[in-house]
């Protein structure tokens, strides 16, 4: 009998890499399909090596769940928005469309285990250490989005909903090359933001994938999981590893001067300390990291944005 995995924003930052290490564990065998749905943009080779649906996220019907019965599913999909009102737009569909997909799950002769990717912005900011089940108090981005992930944490009586908390989400693309990788080789400058001992956890993207996975694997029924590695650094630390590997020039960014050009949202997270922990230490000591060194992991990265200059 084949089993099914299904991957939501699988052309996405975290869905992508989920597939690439779902393709990577299970290589060869028939009895083992992924089923990658993305929306907006495409990925050959997600295309390719999975069974690939083109469509938003309130548009997954009970067709496809019938022609390809989920046994698991890794929930990596966000509606977005590039401003305050728009993500708040976004979060509203974003909700809707997870209430309906919840019900169509839950309505499936086996209903599947459900891994839902959400973020530590979700907590708000500690200098104290966060374990999983601590309320939640959205900052940021999360302030929006939390409303979209309501019918997920709201548990099930028919799910296995696991919830992952990634930390900062470390990679080419996304935040780094916004904020530190084109400053960095395009203006020649590194800015360390605020004080600069706002605590950071960075974890590579290929990490929260392969740790969304383990909690699949090895986790507990309904249980909440934090995703993160292996050293706290604070982000003066962290801007000059950076300015040294691109070899720019590190400048100072009060935090007026951040919420003044970026504004609320951005500022808040770029400031965030949150200081993780888990109440799952004997999980977490079971995956071993593929990027356990951070400054390896940034040196890796800026390398590869340099030769890309």
């Amino acid at each position: 009998m084949i089993q099914y995995i299904w991957v939501l924003g699988a052309t996405g930052y975290v869905g992508k890499h989920v597939v690439l290490e779902l393709l990577d564990r299970f290589q060869g065998d028939p009895k083992v399909q992924i089923v990658a749905v993305g929306n907006q943009s495409i990925d050959a080779e997600v295309m390719e090596r999975t069974h690939f649906l083109m469509m938003p996220l309130g548009e997954i019907g009970p067709k496809w769940m019938e022609r390809y019965p989920p046994s698991i599913l890794f929930h990596c999909a966000r509606m977005a928005g590039s401003s305050s009102s728009a993500r708040n737009r976004a979060a509203k569909l974003g909700e809707k469309a997870n209430r309906k997909l919840k019900t169509a799950l839950e309505s499936l002769p086996k209903p599947p285990m459900v891994v839902y990717c959400s973020g530590t912005l979700m907590y708000g900011n500690s200098t104290k250490p966060i374990f999983e089940g601590t309320a939640e108090n959205p900052i940021a981005y999360a302030r929006a989005y939390e409303r979209a992930e309501r019918p997920w944490k709201e548990g099930s009586k028919k799910l296995d909903i696991r919830i992952a908390y990634p930390a900062w989400i470390f990679g080419k693309g996304s935040w780094f090359e916004a904020f530190y990788a084109k400053p960095g080789i395009l203006e020649g400058t590194t800015q360390i933001i605020g004080d600069g001992n706002a605590v950071m956890n960075l974890v590579h993207v290929e990490d929260v994938a392969g740790q969304l996975v383990h909690i699949a694997t090895h986790g507990i029924h309904s249980e909440r999981y934090n995703i993160f590695g292996n050293s706290e650094i604070t982000q003066g630390q962290f801007a000059a590893h950076v300015a040294k590997c691109l070899g720019s020039e590190l400048q100072a960014l009060p935090e007026d001067a951040l919420l003044k050009k970026f504004g609320r949202t951005v500022s808040e997270a770029l400031t965030s300390s949150i200081v993780l922990a888990t109440k799952h230490q004997e999980w977490k000591d079971s995956y071993t990291l593929k990027h356990p060194d951070w400054e390896t992991m940034v040196d890796e990265i800026c390398a590869a944005y340099l030769r890309k200059s």
